[in-house]
């Protein structure tokens, strides 16, 4: 899709399709805060181990707080990008823990406790930096597990971590196994995470999914410009966050247009796996 004018936008900046995911993941700033979409668990195993491997690669600490599986998938692609993770561990550079068992020794009453969180997983950063490792990177499920159980809570954890990441200067990202071609994540869901992130990752193929998006609005809105529907959709669409094009035009539907906004997804799904 073309460059488009978002100045008279509130939100994020777009993140355009040159800059894929690997792109993000490998040189985060300070304070970065990413979240991951899949249902393939080997791509967040990918897009992790990038993440971290490189921060590793570097000299930088990783923090993770995942589950078991996710982690021993991670643990694996980092073994095949000639990363050992023994040694890293040995040095204190890594440090992994437990999501399910984190998470429950900072919940009160359902909720997290901004002490408990900041003496627990601020403890962990701690310890990488006293260590030797100044900067940090994290990885983190505990959110995905929470938001099974209470969104708010889980945007109440969001905060919290968002706390830490300016405070400390880490860059974290964030996994949360919901289908991006899944109506029901676009009913609030999926507005509220990325409100609370830097940069949003819905798939691993974003010129794919531009093209799908693409096709998707030609056929709810075909017989129209619908290149100009979308150009307009990004200029007036405050992004939560900043994402692919294809995505925010996804997101601006069902904000303008939320009646259309079940079928386009529905169409650009399809058109998606059509191209795999």
């Amino acid at each position: 899709m073309a460059s488009v004018d978002t100045s008279s936008s509130s939100g994020a900046p777009p993140l355009r399709e040159a800059d894929a995911w690997d792109a993000v993941l490998t040189s985060p700033a300070p304070g970065q805060h990413v979240a991951q979409l899949y249902t393939d668990r080997e791509f967040l195993a990918r897009g992790v181990s990038r993440f971290l491997g490189e921060g590793l690669r570097r000299g930088e600490a990783a923090v993770v707080i995942a589950t078991p599986l996710h982690w021993r998938a991670v643990a694996r692609q980092l073994d095949v990008d000639g990363l050992s993770v023994n040694e890293f561990a040995r040095r204190g550079q890594l440090i992994v823990r437990d999501a399910e068992e984190t998470l429950s020794t900072f919940m009160v009453d359902g909720d997290p406790d901004r002490g408990r969180f900041r003496g627990v997983v601020g403890g962990l950063v701690d310890g990488a930096q006293a260590a030797g490792y100044a900067r940090v990177r994290g990885f983190g499920e505990m959110v995905d597990i929470l938001r099974h159980r209470s969104l708010e809570a889980t945007i109440r954890l969001e905060e919290l971590w968002n706390e830490l990441l300016v405070e400390r200067g880490i860059a974290l990202l964030c996994g949360y196994s919901l289908d991006t071609f899944d109506p029901k994540i676009y009913r609030g869901l999926l507005q509220r995470v990325s409100a609370t992130h830097s940069h949003l990752i819905p798939v691993e193929d974003y010129e794919r999914l531009e093209r799908a998006v693409a096709r998707a609005y030609d056929d709810v809105f075909g017989g129209g410009d619908t290149v100009g529907l979308r150009r307009a959709f990004l200029q007036y669409y405050a992004r939560p966050a900043a994402m692919p094009d294809a995505e925010a035009v996804i997101l601006a539907l069902r904000e303008f247009v939320p009646g259309s906004a079940d079928a386009l997804i529905a169409s650009a799904r399809r058109h998606y796996d059509e191209a795999a």
